[in-house]
């Protein structure tokens, strides 16, 4: 077999570049002054480990490339990954779900563009055509590569304490273990580089099969949780400085997840989610997809590490800990889940266990190298430019998603149509309060504090003062509201003082989810009541009812199935829009009748005192008189239908991404994925 050198010795030039010690961060990133860039002189690896200074720079470039779906680099051409799954769909033409997943046309080449227009949701690629310090797509090899050169040399530096080469040791271990883990969940198996190759070695392993990669990516884990000077927490003295920085608890938070993912049936299972349309060669292998056979007790092995982290808390003082509500009552649910979800930890708040921090785009000035107009690296550039333009629009789907506030699973399915709602319920009212935060529905009072651009009510029916026609937007493609929902997550109401100015932090995994994972464990080791306990730990934080107690018919005390599908709608509610998760559990959870299910917009539509639809005059809601009555219609989405959805259509090649052609074609092992 022909082996090139060009994967590595890429890796290496633009590891030995003048923009070495480069991140992409703003002013307090991952904190302050540790991010600080260092002066752009000519550099080798010598140059790297000869002072401290330049050996933590080094690292801190690793920490820009960390996986964030809300940077540019990580969007297909103006969407985030949530947009494949049921939850979120996108309205603009000249984004990657419209023009290559949403029409079937993904190709082995959607990641491989030069120009950063790229269509694929994750590239395995070794080149980006952005600045891959900036915010920008980029190979897991280069942050791979780093890290490696991190562990290998780090004992070279004279200035630095043994103490803390070994807490960075731990560092780039996690971060190299969670860049496997990115590539695993869209590929499978992976080349595995398990050193610093130098210039003139070739690599020469090939692709490893699917548990050959999983076990490696512990294995990274293991080392990490091996290193002395690896603490469990940032003190809260300097969590100022170092918040987003990575501890021992983020490896061992990575280790669960990563084998939650290993233990769900895509790879787990007794036969592969698809085989090769011919025999495969000798390069081609099946368990580079699949794990060659179903094994239950990997289950235990998630489990287990839950319960590892767990004690690791509680010998650390519970450290990690949910953030709970000031008030019982509306407006304290939503702060404590806005505080968990959106802002990074300080020294009160302690639930992020993994994040990544986007750079800021302010709204006056020139910050980090971002300006306000036109496409920006930013976190405010991201939201202006795709979530304005329709870029990811909540679906139907989503808003079911959410249950009620006593706790009960939203109960009105047979309400949409015509003469379908003949007591004028109001199907927003008095529901999950995370609802509100994530989406815009209708609303006859706002809690204080929680206004809408100003508005304390939302009147968003058809015709209403904040109805969403496209045509006061200017925007022929869609709009924010598209589906007549408006995302609400992240985005509040797109004010500077709301947006620009706050610096937040992107959720890898934070303590929600390390409950939600042990819930998944114990409901497939038989634990079912463990699990209800578990999910009921996350639900009370915003005041819902126990779940089995308030939906007696679906027997969650004894049947698993039923559990195990309120556990994956219990991660959407708590824990969607984050990190992808949504989609992902989709796909690992091989959930064939999510993918090609239709979704849909809602319409709304006001009536009159005699039950009849408004269809014309001002039907707009004036404070002070009796809040509406309403129907509902239920429209199937066919601007960017998606192919999925047509009879026969579906295949399972879609679980997976293709792998780069380019990258097959160097021949160094990497073989393609069985359906492309």
């Amino acid at each position: 077999m022909k082996i090139m050198k060009k994967l590595f010795n890429y890796i290496l030039a633009l590891g030995m570049a003048t923009g070495i010690f480069s991140a992409c961060v703003d002013d307090i990133n991952v904190g302050n002054a540790f991010l600080e860039k260092s002066p752009g002189v000519d550099v080798n690896i010598d140059t790297v480990f000869s002072k401290a200074e330049y050996t933590r720079n080094f690292l801190w470039s690793a920490y820009g490339q960390i996986y964030c779906t809300y940077t540019s680099g990580n969007m297909m051409n103006g969407a985030p990954i949530d947009v494949l799954s049921d939850s979120y769909h996108c309205y603009v033409s000249w984004g990657g779900p419209k023009q290559s997943y949403y029409p079937g046309g993904l190709t082995e080449d959607a990641q491989d563009t030069e120009d950063g227009n790229f269509q694929g949701k994750f590239s395995y690629s070794t080149k980006s055509g952005l600045d891959s310090d900036a915010g920008g797509r980029v190979s897991i090899y280069e942050t791979v590569r780093k890290c490696w050169q991190i562990i290998e040399n780090i004992d070279r530096v004279p200035d630095m304490q043994e103490a803390e080469k070994s807490r960075l040791r731990g560092e780039a271990y996690t971060i190299m273990a969670s860049r496997y883990f990115d590539a695993f969940r869209n590929f499978g198996g992976l080349c595995l580089v398990k050193k610093a190759y130098p210039v003139g070695e070739n690599f020469t392993e090939g692709r490893a099969t699917a548990f050959q990669t999983v076990e490696f990516i512990d294995s990274l884990i293991q080392c990490a949780i091996n290193e002395p000077g690896y603490i469990w927490n940032i003190p809260d003295a300097d969590i100022g400085q170092w918040s987003g920085r990575l501890t021992r608890a983020s490896a061992r938070a990575l280790r669960a997840k990563v084998w939650m993912f290993a233990a769900s049936p895509l790879f787990n299972n007794d036969k592969p989610y698809l085989t090769y349309d011919k025999k495969p060669t000798g390069f081609e292998n099946e368990e580079h997809i699949w794990f060659g056979k179903k094994d239950p007790s990997l289950w235990n092995r998630c489990l287990k590490y839950c319960d590892e982290f767990f004690a690791d808390n509680a010998t650390n003082g519970n450290y990690y800990q949910l953030i709970q509500p000031a008030t019982q009552d509306e407006a304290g649910y939503r702060t404590a889940y806005r505080r968990a979800y959106r802002y990074r930890n300080d020294a009160t708040h302690h639930e992020k266990l993994f994040d990544a921090h986007p750079t800021q785009l302010m709204s006056s000035s020139v910050k980090d190298g971002n300006v306000t107009n036109g496409w920006g690296w930013g976190w405010a550039g991201f939201a202006l430019d795709c979530y304005r333009q329709g870029g990811a629009v909540p679906t139907n789907e989503l808003m079911e998603c959410f249950g009620m506030q006593d706790g009960r699973d939203f109960p009105y399915s047979d309400i949409y149509g015509a003469g379908k709602n003949p007591n004028g319920v109001d199907i927003f009212a008095d529901r999950d309060p995370r609802l509100y935060e994530t989406m815009m529905v209708p609303r006859q009072s706002l809690p204080a504090g929680f206004d809408y651009a100003g508005f304390k009510y939302i009147d968003s029916w058809e015709g209403g003062a904040m109805y969403y026609d496209k045509s006061n937007f200017g925007d022929a493609e869609g709009d924010d509201g598209a589906s007549r929902y408006r995302k609400f997550k992240w985005m509040l109401d797109y004010t500077s003082g709301r947006m620009d100015d706050e610096y937040i932090g992107v959720s890898y995994i934070r303590l929600a989810e390390m409950y939600l994972i042990r819930a998944e464990a114990k409901a497939e080791t038989g634990d079912l009541q463990g699990a209800l306990d578990d999910l009921h730990i996350v639900r009370s934080r915003v005041g819902l009812g126990r779940l089995e107690k308030m939906n007696p018919e679906l027997n969650l005390t004894s049947n698993k199935e039923n559990l195990i599908n309120e556990i994956l709608r219990e991660r959407n509610c708590e824990i969607g829009a984050e990190c992808g998760d949504r989609l992902y559990d989709m796909v690992r959870r091989m959930r064939q009748d999510l993918f090609t299910k239709p979704l849909h917009e809602i319409r709304v539509y006001r009536l009159d005192a005699n039950g009849n639809r408004l269809t014309s005059g001002d039907q707009r809601w004036v404070e002070g008189t009796p809040w509406p009555k309403f129907e509902y219609e239920k429209i199937q989405i066919v601007n960017g239908a998606r192919r999925w959805w047509d009879p026969g259509y579906w295949t399972n090649k879609w679980y997976l991404d293709p792998v780069s052609r380019i990258e097959i074609q160097k021949g160094y092992g990497l073989t393609q994925n069985p359906g492309w």
